[in-house]
């Protein structure tokens, strides 16, 4: 299973997960040109994309997505509140999920989670050999996350922002109240907590993923992968905005 991604973080969002012929985009982000050009740096035409998945309406995770799907007749997967909150079904090749779906060689799995969109969901990709979780936009920590995302070979997980420095920065006061919440963005605490909590000694990749430009930096997120995954040598990245991450093998 190989993972790539398009873009981390509030200006655009999408992850690519390939296993031979199959390649699923979670989220699109970003405006069709600039998918279509995030794709290219990562080898792939929109016409090899067995399906696109989106974790909910957000313009940063779903704005493209539509443009892309309609003009390469890609499979789309949400769920209904999701759907309706991005203008409903319009195609036969947009599908409500409602539970696990198979994608050729790809099992996705999706779990709720507490965020401030109408029916948030992230997943669980499994292939016949690797388990991957992408975990990201969610507030708090909930049992059926920690359940749910357990033995993992790879996991891209939210780092939000530090409290401090959200706290200290130029947000106005009701969005950070807003990400700082229950139903808003990990910390980099919480994140390190969650780590603990799903980290084992199957994991070889972590991803830091969803940084805030303005309220956290990489060497504190450094710090609490460190933190969370103590002795454990599990790969440590980090998704920027501008790049992602290029692809990365989980053997």
């Amino acid at each position: 299973m190989e993972i790539a991604s398009l873009g981390s973080g509030s200006r655009g969002n999408g992850t690519l997960v390939r296993h031979g012929d199959t390649c699923l985009l979670i989220d699109c982000g970003f405006r069709y040109s600039e998918a279509v050009k995030r794709l290219s740096l990562r080898g792939i035409d929109p016409e090899a994309l067995s399906a696109v998945f989106i974790t909910h309406e957000h313009s940063d995770h779903a704005s493209g997505v539509k443009a892309l799907a309609e003009r390469h007749q890609i499979p789309v997967y949400a769920t209904r509140g999701t759907w309706i909150e991005i203008g409903g079904r319009t195609s036969s090749e947009h599908h409500e999920l409602t539970g696990s779906v198979q994608v050729q060689a790809l099992q996705v799995q999706p779990v709720t989670v507490p965020h401030d969109a109408r029916q948030p969901v992230q997943f669980v990709i499994e292939s016949p050999t690797h388990r991957f979780g992408l975990l990201s936009d969610l507030g708090s920590l909930s049992k059926t996350v920690i359940e749910r995302f357990q033995q993992l070979d790879g996991l891209s997980l939210e780092f939000n922002h530090d409290v401090d420095m959200l706290a200290e920065g130029p947000y106005p006061q009701f969005l950070k109240q807003r990400v700082g919440g229950d139903f808003g963005h990990l910390s980099n605490a919480q994140a390190a907590t969650l780590l603990k909590h799903i980290a084992s000694s199957r994991l070889q990749t972590v991803v830091a993923c969803h940084l805030s430009e303005q309220n956290n930096a990489e060497a504190l997120v450094e710090a609490a992968l460190d933190q969370a995954l103590d002795h454990l040598p599990a790969e440590r990245m980090i998704a920027t905005q501008a790049f992602g991450f290029d692809w990365m093998t989980l053997g």
